[in-house]
């Protein structure tokens, strides 16, 4: 891609959108997050064709996994036309870095080695959602996984956010996945798997056995590991089915972290108040409030919020040097400094009203290119970067919604990517389930209220569900009236993925970005945009970053471009 001339005088450095995780690391480097290729570059990984180097590879995880009874697990397949095709790669890791890649749709059937190892109730099969998995395993090749562990379980029982896989990986052992949807959604059907798949497939797996074993730590309150110390078997296994066997091949279901007033009562998260819902969140404070973070020099890096700006100063790292306007001195030199344009587009100002007609009315966020999109976009594109968040009041935030339909409906077309006819598309209502839920919340709202036969008619219906309950209890009820009746379809294929796809393939994921701002600035005709808002931003951005060295050849390939 050809820039003009004019932009290598635009130097500017993406750790000046400055956000405070990155300073932080380039103060405190020992906690910073390092690519998981380099955390694990110690891993052995076999991939499994044959029946014999099957049995092979089971063999020595036993023998490896005698003292931790427990491997890391994960399975991956491919999406054709939106329909799930059988389960293609199986994946198992011991503690100590064996990887097995077990290729299924090579072997065509699961070798019973492998089978009994996935039965074996002895030996946990630790990972994200194994539940899902092993649904997909029954379905597909009459397997029956047995003590399937989610690491959800343990990461909620320590005080952890469970989120996903890569989330738990960065916040708990310091090593970013590679979770491009390129490498998720590739071929795992191949004649070959690449280089890429495959140290995808074995740090995912081995990453779920390293986080079972940390949160085991962190569970048992202990500086020390006894994964590494000579303990007696037995003695560890005890310690395991302690702890894990109530979460063996239990589904986890997502909590909503609930926040209770001092004294106030608690209520039971799962049976919620009825809410009024709202189509739109409106703003009651100021988004911007506009605090200075300057280096140690006192020259000026960025517009920062206070509360970002109070964090460094409460970590020790920065100065307070005025309360009113917040300005805060770091005391450490930073990564980079604002150079150019694009840096200094970060030192200006930023307006608390709608950049379409100047309303200070309840103004709402508006992402200029849709989270659809960007969120599939490589992380080169959006570190650090708060470049298409504007703010819109409510009426001009409808009609830009409104407008952005029509640019979706010219990429469906275009990209051949049809739009979802509805959100049934992407998500499996289970009517079944449905049924369950509403008896329970029948029961448990109005129990005396209900005639004698409806209430039985009720109770018949739960004890149908749960043939193991001889009576209806209290916690049986708690437990039905939230049980979950939408899940996600896994056969789902977006219309974002397959515009990112297109644009990708074409070495244009910065044409993307370029034309929905272009869009944003032709359909709202917006008068009061932030000065030096770019449509080229990151286009200048990375070369700046280019030009400086500070951009490699991998971050090149993620964009798709080959040189600028």
């Amino acid at each position: 891609m050809e820039f003009p001339t004019s932009y290598k005088l635009c130097a500017a450095t993406a750790a000046l959108a400055v956000g405070c995780t990155f300073s932080y690391i380039a103060y405190k480097r020992r906690g910073r997050v390092r690519n998981a290729n380099d955390v694990f570059n110690y891993l052995t990984v076999e991939i499994v064709t044959t029946e014999e180097s099957c049995d092979s590879v089971v063999a020595e995880l036993k023998r490896r996994c005698q003292k931790h009874h427990a491997l890391g697990f994960d399975c991956e397949w491919v999406t054709n036309n939106g329909k799930r095709q059988p389960v293609a790669l199986v994946q198992l890791s011991s503690f100590d870095g064996y990887c097995g890649l077990f290729r299924l749709n090579t072997l065509k059937a699961v070798p019973l080695s492998l089978k009994e190892l996935l039965e074996d109730e002895s030996i946990y099969k630790v990972g994200v959602g194994p539940k899902d998995d092993s649904k997909y395993l029954h379905n597909d090749y009459s397997v029956e996984l047995r003590s399937s562990l989610d690491i959800r379980h343990l990461a909620e029982y320590c005080g952890y956010e469970p989120g996903g896989l890569a989330t738990l990986s960065s916040a708990l052992l310091r090593a970013a996945l590679d979770k491009s949807w390129r490498v998720r959604c590739s071929d795992w059907e191949a004649e070959e798997l690449s280089e890429r798949q495959k140290k995808y497939a074995a740090i995912d797996a081995h990453v779920a056995i390293k986080l079972f074993a940390l949160l085991l730590e962190k569970v048992e309150e202990t500086y020390s590991s006894y994964w590494e110390l000579n303990y007696n078997p037995a003695r560890v296994w005890t310690r395991l089915y302690e702890y894990c066997s109530k979460y063996a091949d239990v589904g986890y279901k997502t909590k909503h972290t609930i926040k209770l007033k001092d004294h106030a009562k608690e209520k039971d998260p799962k049976i919620k108040e009825p809410t009024k819902r709202y189509k739109l969140t409106k703003r009651t404070r100021p988004l911007y409030n506009n605090g200075y973070l300057q280096a140690p020099d006192g020259e000026l890096l960025c517009i920062c919020d206070n509360r970002k700006g109070m964090w460094f100063v409460n970590k020790g790292l920065a100065d307070l040097i005025k309360e009113d306007p917040l300005t805060v001195r770091l005391k450490f030199e930073p990564a980079g400094r604002a150079v150019g344009d694009v840096g200094r587009y970060y030192q200006l100002e930023k307006e608390n009203k709608c950049v379409v007609c100047a309303s200070t009315n309840h103004c709402i966020r508006k992402n200029v290119v849709p989270r659809e999109y960007r969120k599939l976009f490589p992380e080169i594109m959006k570190e650090h970067s708060s470049h298409d968040v504007v703010l819109l009041c409510a009426e001009c935030h409808q009609m830009s919604n409104i407008r952005d339909q029509h640019m979706r409906v010219s990429l469906a077309e275009k990209c051949n990517a049809p739009l979802p006819s509805s959100s049934k598309d992407r998500f499996i209502e289970d009517m079944a389930a449905k049924k369950v839920r509403s008896a329970a919340r029948a029961l448990y709202h109005a129990n005396e209220k209900l005639p004698e036969d409806r209430r039985k008619e009720l109770e018949d219906i739960l004890l149908q569900h749960y043939p193991d309950q001889e009576e209806i209890t209290l916690e049986l009820l708690k437990e039905a009236c939230n049980i979950t009746v939408v899940t996600e379809n896994t056969d789902y294929e977006s219309h974002g993925i397959k515009v990112v796809d297109y644009y990708f393939k074409r070495s244009s994921l910065l044409k993307l970005e370029q034309e929905w701002r272009e869009h944003f600035l032709k359909n709202m005709k917006p008068k009061y945009m932030p000065a030096l808002w770019s449509v080229k931003h990151n286009e200048e951005r990375l070369r700046v970053k280019w030009d400086e060295g500070r951009l490699t050849r991998e971050d090149m390939r993620s964009i798709g471009l080959t040189t600028f």
